[in-house]
């Protein structure tokens, strides 16, 4: 299973995002939700780095995969917080209709 957790600060903004986990919904190369969470979350940081002046922090597991940090500035602009929405709205669009295979979930700081 994909666990995605955001972490909004007080201020209530959007600062990380931690994807763990293998969606098992398929073989490997295959798996349709694995695909759209790492579509999701590629197009995110690349829509962060075209769109705004904000470089987000990034780790990853480049060896067994199945790890992605993204971190933004605590005061990152609108258009930042636009983009980690629209992020945050598709992970739950997607755990909505693949429960099975992906969970999404919000911590305030």
């Amino acid at each position: 299973m994909i666990k995605a957790i955001f972490i909004r600060n007080q201020s209530g903004s959007l600062v990380s995002a931690k994807l763990t986990g293998h969606a098992g919904s398929g073989e490997y190369g295959f798996d349709i939700v694995c695909a759209s969470v790492s579509t999701l979350a590629i197009n995110f940081v690349n829509a962060l780095e075209a769109l705004t002046v904000c470089t987000p922090d990034l780790q990853l597991d480049d060896i067994a995969g199945g790890y992605m940090e993204i971190t933004v500035p605590q005061d990152s602009s609108g258009d930042v917080q636009l983009l980690f929405e629209a992020f945050l709205l598709g992970m739950t669009n997607l755990a909505e209709n693949s429960s099975e295979f992906v969970q999404t979930r919000v911590i305030e700081n």
